[in-house]
C-alpha cells in the first residue's frame, strides 16, 4: 500500500511541473465580422485572466482561404501596428514598420528588441489558410519544398521577425525543446486557435477542457497504428506506450482499417488515429462522444483543409465531438513536418500545457499545421490521488475510470490490492466499465469470475463496443447468462441484429 501511494504521489508531482501562464503576454485575435467569435474570445479571456486590452478585433475576410495580399493588408500589417503601439512586440519606442511593402503586401518590419509577446490565440472567424501566390524570390525554397501556401496560424507565428521568404517550411525552434534561450524564443510567437464547425462546438470543447482541468482527464486511450508509413506507425506505437505508462487502458487498432464498428469506444480521453481523408470507422459515429478534455487527432495530409464542414475532414469532426485539443493540416505537410503524436503525449506526460506540448511536437513553422484548443489547458492539473478522493466523496461515471487507471498503475506485487480497490469502487458505484475491469483482473489472478448484476442498470446507455467486449469475454469463459444479457443490450440497436457475427454469438448463448 505504501509503495502504491508513492507511485501515485510521484505521478502527481510530475504532472504539476507545468509552466505558469502569463496572461499579460497573451494576445487574442478575433474577426469583427464574426460576432460569435468575439464573444468566445471574451469568455476565454475571462477564464484565463487575460487583460481586456489584449483582445485585438480586426476587420478580416470571412472566408477560410485568403490571398497573401488579403493576409498582409487585413491581418499581418494591422496586427503588427497594434502590437507595437501596445508595447508587446519590442516596446513603444522600438521596432519599426516601414512604408515599403514586399511582393506579398507585407510592410517591412525591423525588430530592435526581444518581443514581450508569448502567445497569439486566433478565434473562430479568423481566416485559416493562405493560398499560394505564385510569387518567386531569389534563393529558392527551404528544405527542397516549394510553394508559399500555408496555415495562417503557422505563418503568423513569425510576425516578430523580419519578413522571411515564406516558400517552404522553416524549422520550429520549440521542436523537442521545453525551454529556449531568449534569442531563440524571440524567433517564434506560439499560436493556437479556438475554432470549429460552429461557435457552439468551440464552446463545448472549451468547457470540456475546463471541466477536465477541474476534475481530471478521465477515460481510456484508443490508438491506431495501421497507417501507410513505418515512421508514422512508430510514432503511434510510442504514443500508445506513453498512455499505458500514464495508466490509461489503451486499445490499439493495428490493421490498415480504422477502428471497426464493433470496437470499444467508451470515454475516449485519447484518440490518436490515421490514415483516412474523411472521418470513418467507429470514431466517426455520432454516438461516440469524446470524454471531457479529450486529446484527439487524426493524422492526414488535409485533415484541416476546412474547419467549418464537419463532414469534410477529421479535424472539424473531432472538434464537433468535443476534442479539447486537436490538430490538422490545411495543405500537404509531408510526414516529417507534421505534428508528432508521440511527442505530444510525451510533452503532456512531462507536465506541459496542451499548447506547449503541441509546439514541442511540431517540427516546422511557416507551414501547414494548425493547433486547436485552449493552449493553457492542463489535462493533469487534477492529480490522480485527488481524483480518487473525489470519487470517494461523490462517485460518478467518469470517476470510475480514475479508479481503473490507478489499478493499472499498481505494481504486479500489489495486484491483490488493485483487485480490492476495484471491488470497493464497484460496490460504491456499480458500472459496466468497472465490472468488466474487475472481472478481467480476477481472471488475471486465476480467481473465479464474479459479476455484479446491479451494473445492468446502465445497459441502455452503454457503449456498443463495451457491451460486445463483455459478451465475448463471458462467452469465452462459458458464462452464458452475462454474455446473453450484454447481447440483449445490443439486439435492439441499429445494425446489430442482422450482423452475422452477432447472430452467431446470439445463437450460441441463447440455446
Amino acid at each position: 500500500m505504501v509503495r502504491a501511494l508513492i507511485v501515485l504521489l510521484m505521478l502527481a508531482s510530475a504532472t504539476r511541473a507545468y509552466a505558469e501562464l502569463v496572461p499579460a503576454t497573451t494576445v487574442v485575435v478575433a474577426n469583427r465580422q464574426v460576432p460569435a467569435g468575439v464573444e468566445l474570445a471574451k469568455l476565454f479571456m475571462r477564464h484565463r485572466g487575460i487583460p481586456d486590452q489584449n483582445l485585438i478585433v480586426l476587420d478580416l475576410p470571412t472566408e477560410e482561404a485568403i490571398t497573401w495580399s488579403q493576409y498582409s493588408a487585413t491581418l499581418l500589417n494591422p496586427l503588427r501596428t497594434q502590437l507595437l503601439a501596445a508595447g508587446l512586440l519590442t516596446g513603444q519606442s522600438s521596432g519599426q514598420l516601414a512604408a515599403g511593402k514586399d511582393v506579398r503586401g507585407r510592410q517591412e518590419y525591423l525588430p530592435t528588441a526581444a518581443p514581450k509577446l508569448s502567445w497569439i490565440v486566433l478565434m473562430h472567424g479568423v481566416p485559416l489558410k493562405l493560398q499560394p501566390s505564385g510569387s518567386k524570390v531569389l534563393g529558392g525554397s527551404k528544405q527542397g519544398l516549394r510553394g508559399d501556401q500555408a496555415c495562417v496560424d503557422s505563418e503568423l507565428a513569425l510576425l516578430a521577425t523580419v519578413n522571411l521568404d515564406p516558400e517552404g517550411a522553416k524549422p520550429n525552434p520549440w521542436f523537442q525543446q521545453r525551454t529556449l534561450a531568449p534569442v531563440d524564443a524571440a524567433e517564434v510567437i506560439r499560436t493556437a486557435r479556438l475554432d470549429g464547425p460552429t461557435p457552439a462546438d468551440v464552446l463545448r470543447a472549451l468547457q470540456g477542457a475546463w471541466r477536465a482541468e477541474e476534475h481530471g482527464l478521465r477515460g481510456r486511450a484508443y490508438v491506431d497504428v495501421g497507417g501507410p508509413y513505418p515512421d508514422g506507425d512508430t510514432w503511434f506505437k510510442q504514443a500508445a506506450e506513453i498512455t499505458r505508462q500514464l495508466g490509461f487502458p489503451t486499445d490499439i487498432e493495428s490493421t490498415r482499417q480504422q477502428f471497426g464498428a464493433k470496437a470499444r469506444a467508451d470515454a475516449p480521453a485519447f484518440y490518436l488515429g490515421w490514415y483516412s481523408q474523411k472521418a470513418e470507422g467507429r470514431f466517426a459515429s455520432p454516438t461516440v462522444k469524446l470524454a471531457p478534455g479529450a486529446i484527439a487527432l487524426h493524422l492526414h495530409s488535409f485533415s484541416a483543409n476546412t474547419l467549418r464542414n464537419d463532414g469534410a475532414g477529421w479535424t472539424p469532426w473531432l472538434v464537433k465531438q468535443g476534442a479539447a485539443h486537436t490538430s490538422g493540416n490545411v495543405y500537404e505537410p509531408y510526414l516529417t513536418l507534421t505534428l508528432r503524436p508521440d511527442l505530444l503525449i510525451q510533452g503532456l506526460q512531462q507536465g506541459m500545457t496542451v499548447g506547449e506540448a503541441a509546439w514541442y511536437a511540431t517540427p516546422a513553422v511557416s507551414w501547414q499545421g494548425t493547433i486547436l484548443g485552449d493552449p493553457f489547458y492542463r489535462p493533469f492539473a487534477r492529480a490522480l490521488p485527488e481524483q480518487l478522493a473525489d470519487f470517494q466523496k461523490q462517485p460518478d461515471e467518469l470517476g470510475a475510470y480514475a479508479v481503473i487507471r490507478a489499478a493499472q498503475l499498481r505494481p504486479k506485487d500489489e495486484s491483490a490490492q488493485a483487485l480490492a480497490d476495484l471491488a470497493a469502487a464497484l460496490g460504491r458505484n456499480p458500472s459496466l466499465p468497472l465490472a468488466l475491469a474487475w472481472a478481467q483482473a480476477r481472471e488475471g489472478q486465476n480467481l473465479p469470475i464474479v459479476w455484479n448484476p446491479q451494473v445492468w442498470a446502465g445497459l441502455d446507455k452503454a457503449d456498443d463496443g463495451l457491451l460486445w467486449e463483455i459478451a465475448l469475454f463471458f462467452d469465452k469463459k462459458g458464462l452464458k447468462e452475462p454474455a446473453k444479457k450484454a447481447l440483449q443490450g445490443l439486439q435492439a440497436r441499429p445494425d446489430w441484429k442482422e450482423d452475422p457475427e452477432f447472430k452467431a454469438h446470439w445463437d450460441a448463448v441463447a440455446r
